[in-house]
């Protein structure tokens, strides 16, 4: 079937531009011209995650959660601020505490319910990992639907060389993207990867050199953000649900789910504009 793909100001109806920007503790949310973005931007420059960055972390992904529901965030982007994406978990915080355990599942629970935040949006989730990312920081640099890397970027789990197991899904979404063997490899033995080697094992969906991520994302940005937001909710659903459900009844609900699609004012538009040789405006 055709598809004709523009990214440019034109497909996007300037009376829905919105401009909001909001500063939480450590985390910094933004919401511009219906891209929203959660950034981790902790002062000490290293984005390590405690509980306060984990709180942060939930609250902007409930503000992004909103933002989106209410159709004024098109597209959700989760980036960092400085030289790194994070370095995981705050060891140093967790050492202090009068009881390591409830202080560590505190912090836990609050950035596993700001990805379950994030994984559940409707929207498209673009992740951007400018550098190294680790431990639970791995975990939110890997939520996105898209994730683009820096070639010099460092992944590495890192948990096991303190003892510790791994959190923050990085077991689920490294296992639903890389082979056993791989994945095994990088769980146990702490394997560091570039950007570039995950994108060659599909850990990460492409990797470019460090200049040019800015505008490679910008790129995959741009493309999201004046796309069709129902077509895209239903094809991340069809998607995340295609594992779980046999082949002939994946083909019934792609069936549903197209016969839906073309008769909404987004598939109706997306129709005609192909056909007119025109760029189409969704809404």
């Amino acid at each position: 079937m055709p598809v004709a793909f523009w990214n440019d100001e034109a497909s996007i109806k300037p009376e829905e531009k919105t401009v909001t920007h909001v500063i939480h503790d450590r985390v910094a949310y933004q919401l511009v011209d219906h891209v929203a973005r959660i950034e981790l931007a902790h002062s000490g420059g290293h984005n390590s995650l405690d509980r306060p960055m984990g709180e942060a972390l939930r609250i902007a992904a409930g503000r992004a959660a909103d933002d989106a529901h209410r159709g004024d965030a098109r597209v959700v982007v989760v980036c960092a601020q400085g030289r790194v994406f994070s370095v995981g978990g705050d060891l140093s915080d967790f050492a202090g505490a009068d009881d390591r355990g409830a202080q560590i599942k505190a912090t836990a629970d609050e950035l596993h319910a700001a990805l379950a935040m994030i994984r559940r949006l409707r929207v498209p989730v673009v992740s951007v990992i400018n550098g190294t990312a680790a431990g639970g920081g791995l975990g939110f640099a890997l939520i996105g639907d898209i994730v683009i890397a820096a070639n010099e970027a460092k992944l590495v789990m890192a948990y096991t060389a303190s003892g510790l197991t791994p959190d923050c899904g990085v077991t689920w979404l490294v296992a639903a993207r890389v082979s056993w063997p791989r994945a095994m490899d990088l769980a146990l033995s702490n394997r560091v990867v570039t950007g570039a080697e995950a994108a060659e094992w599909g850990l990460v969906s492409r990797a470019v050199p460090a200049a040019e991520l800015d505008a490679a994302v910008e790129a995959v940005v741009s493309t999201l953000r004046v796309g069709p937001t129902g077509a895209l909710a239903d094809t991340k659903r069809l998607m995340a649900e295609s594992t779980g459900r046999g082949f002939v009844d994946q083909l019934d609900l792609e069936a549903a789910t197209i016969s839906r699609a073309i008769v909404s004012p987004d598939g109706i538009e997306g129709v005609d504009a192909f056909l007119a040789k025109r760029r189409p405006v969704f809404g």
